[in-house]
């Protein structure tokens, strides 16, 4: 991927770190994004332990604002850990990126955001048929 792309690419993408941009697929009506969580630890949700102890490694699939006419669906990988906190009842964990996606979320923060106030600006009425 060229620099200028990359660049571009980075800039349309939600803000945060810790998320590397690995492949761009455009079709014909909509573009995937394919990303890699590379933060070297995470904390568990229950202890708050940080672990570097990776379990298994999975696909999110998030949708994300439009480009244009074009439907983004973000394809994001990340890691299950191991908790090493032994008195902690939760053993696996997965990564969380709070300012990307909330946990079991299949829509970025961005895109709810975006949907709120749409929401509020019709007054709820938009949803009321």
């Amino acid at each position: 991927m060229s620099l200028e792309l990359q660049t571009l690419m980075t800039e349309l993408l939600p803000p945060t770190c810790g998320i590397r941009l690995t492949e761009v697929i455009v079709e014909d009506h909509s573009v995937q994004v394919q990303l890699t969580a590379m933060a070297p630890t995470a904390l568990c949700p229950d202890c708050a332990t940080p672990s570097s102890s990776v379990h298994s490694h999975y696909q999110r699939r998030l949708a994300d604002l439009p480009w244009g006419s074009l439907a983004v669906r973000l394809q994001l990988h990340v890691r299950k850990f191991v908790c090493r906190n032994l008195t902690c009842a939760r053993r696996i964990f997965t990564e969380r990126l709070p300012d990307f996606a909330a946990p079991y979320a299949r829509k970025t923060m961005r895109l709810v955001k975006a949907l709120q106030a749409i929401g509020t600006a019709l007054g709820g009425q938009a949803g009321a048929r």
